[in-house]
């Protein structure tokens, strides 16, 4: 054992120190501007994010949709934001593309569900098919100018990202036949993301909106995350069943309001709009509770902040890949 151990510290080590590079270099993609390879960090690579990095153009081109799960009916917004958060951050367009079609199409899946499908022993011991967690999130080259882009060529580029998403293809898992599409694997997500105990609070106390205190807490600490660019999974609250998942992108400062851009995957071609009233410290999402609750736009709502647990393997992977980029 003993003579394994410099190995593993120098493996260690090796994790924790800057990356080497040509002084003074500096990289620039869709997602950063003149990033400097000298002392990366993950806090450098989210000072160097491009606003238009965030822009409409690279949303994805799919609108919300309902489905049936666990006797509950659903609507597949959690799923979409978790994946246009990743999106946002982890695909890389015009570029040379490092993978086969076929490829591409099955990272990207696994992106988007945020977990990889493996073989596991059922209760009867016949073999089953579930979701694990992915060991680590990749970034991504695609040479399409984006997600929309591909969507609004799809009759004269059917092998365009998007539509390969959409058409998905069939995989044989340990002998089993899995489907894998875009809306599949997105609802698997949703599935992932809903069932599970941390999410009793969004459906206890006030029936829509939260006091003034907790809307604070959140409205700081969110005006904290856009400011450095790390974008903000909320979750908008009606009614106890009347919730809607969108992504926050940017906060102005609008005097009495703080206005807030967000994805919202019930109108993904837009960038829509949640504003806090400072003098109320309350939530309204106007021209989204238009699509979720009819005829109460204005009602305040319950707003919270969820999955910033997701944030870490996100960053882990891009500061790997700008690592990678900075020692070419």
């Amino acid at each position: 054992m003993k003579k394994w151990i410099p190995v593993v510290l120098l493996s260690i080590c090796s994790l924790q120190k800057p990356a080497s590079a040509a002084p003074g270099k500096k990289i620039t993609d869709t997602v950063v501007k003149n990033l400097s390879c000298e002392n990366l960090t993950v806090d450098s690579i989210y000072k160097s994010i491009t606003p238009a990095a965030f822009h409409t153009y690279y949303h994805i081109p799919a609108t919300n949709w309902k489905f049936t799960s666990g006797g509950l009916e659903l609507g597949a917004c959690w799923g979409l934001s978790s994946a246009q958060r990743r999106m946002f951050y982890l695909a890389r367009f015009e570029e040379k593309e490092d993978l086969s079609k076929a490829d591409l199409l099955r990272k990207t899946l696994d992106m988007f569900r945020g977990a990889e499908l493996t073989e596991q022993q059922s209760g009867r011991g016949g073999a089953r098919m579930v979701s694990t967690p992915l060991n680590q999130l990749e970034v991504i080259r695609y040479s399409d100018q984006s997600l929309l882009h591909s969507w609004a060529r799809e009759d004269v580029k059917p092998d365009g990202l998007f539509p390969l998403l959409n058409r998905g293809y069939k995989e044989n898992l340990k002998g089993q036949t899995v489907w894998k599409t875009l809306k599949l694997d997105l609802q698997r997500s949703q599935q992932q993301h809903f069932f599970r105990g941390g999410n009793v609070a969004m459906i206890t106390g006030e029936s829509q909106a939260r006091n003034q205190v907790d809307n604070l807490l959140t409205m700081t600490k969110l005006e904290k995350n856009l400011k450095g660019n790390r974008l903000t999974l909320l979750n908008l609250r009606w009614g106890l069943t009347s919730q809607h998942v969108v992504v926050a992108k940017e906060v102005y400062d609008q005097g009495a309001y703080f206005i807030i851009f967000v994805y919202d995957s019930n109108a993904p071609l837009i960038t829509n709009i949640v504003h806090f009233d400072k003098k109320k410290k309350t939530f309204y999402a106007p021209g989204i509770g238009v699509n979720v609750v009819p005829d109460t736009p204005d009602r305040e709502i319950g707003v919270f902040i969820v999955d910033e647990e997701e944030r870490a393997p996100i960053e882990a992977a891009m500061l790997r890949y700008y690592r990678a980029e900075c020692n070419k």
